[in-house]
């Protein structure tokens, strides 16, 4: 099985757990057994892992989370390699409002609207919901921004029972939290239940 290469989205105000989350499990999760507990004694990852997991953003300049912790991001949007996964986390609102208006970071987003999965987790689906990918389509996002999406984006059916809604090729996650469950979800599609079972049991994490 090939290494999906996965990038996260990085802006300034990011919420760290929105990208943190998925970054851990993925990068975490392992083929079988053998490998799982190799993952949890080595420093290095295993290269045969089968997620490859790095963070870009628009100019791959430092960024500055919410929290206010700094990151410095893997790659720009113009040297990233390519993806099979993308996963555009969210932040506060005045934050995924100026992405949103950033037409650069819409356009390249909406260049891979066919690869395997496009995600976001908590606010981000507000920075997809720009794109028209979630035209016609279920989605949902943090519970406080949900009107709020929904008013914004009225062609986006936004379903508020769910944690983790797929449509197509574009999975969206709830609150910031739930972008954990959305990439356990992914390991589930990819790899199977056990391993997604084993890898939320490695994170001590309930599905």
């Amino acid at each position: 099985m090939k290494k999906r290469k996965v990038g996260i989205l990085l802006f300034d105000y990011v919420d760290v757990l929105d990208f943190t989350g998925p970054a851990e499990v993925l990068s975490l999760t392992a083929n079988n057994k053998a490998e799982q507990a190799l993952t949890l004694y080595k420093k290095n990852l295993l290269p045969k892992r089968p997620f490859e997991v790095f963070t870009l953003s628009e100019t791959g300049m430092e960024i500055k989370t919410h929290s206010g912790i700094k990151v410095q991001p893997d790659f720009s949007i113009n040297d990233s390699p390519d993806l099979d996964i993308l996963i555009v986390p969210g932040g506060p609102l005045r934050a995924v409002q100026s992405m949103a208006k950033n037409q650069k970071i819409i356009d390249w987003i909406i260049k891979h609207k066919i690869i395997e999965y496009i995600c976001s987790v908590c606010t981000g689906a507000y920075i997809l919901g720009e794109t028209g990918l979630l035209d016609g389509k279920n989605a949902t996002t943090h519970h406080l921004a949900l009107k709020l999406l929904q008013e914004k984006y009225p062609e986006i059916q936004v379903l508020s029972d769910r944690k983790v809604v797929q449509d197509d090729n574009i999975i969206s996650s709830g609150g910031v939290s739930s972008g954990i469950n959305m990439a356990l979800y992914i390991v589930e599609q990819i790899l199977g239940k056990s391993t997604a079972e084993r890898t939320a049991k490695t994170i001590e994490f309930t599905i």
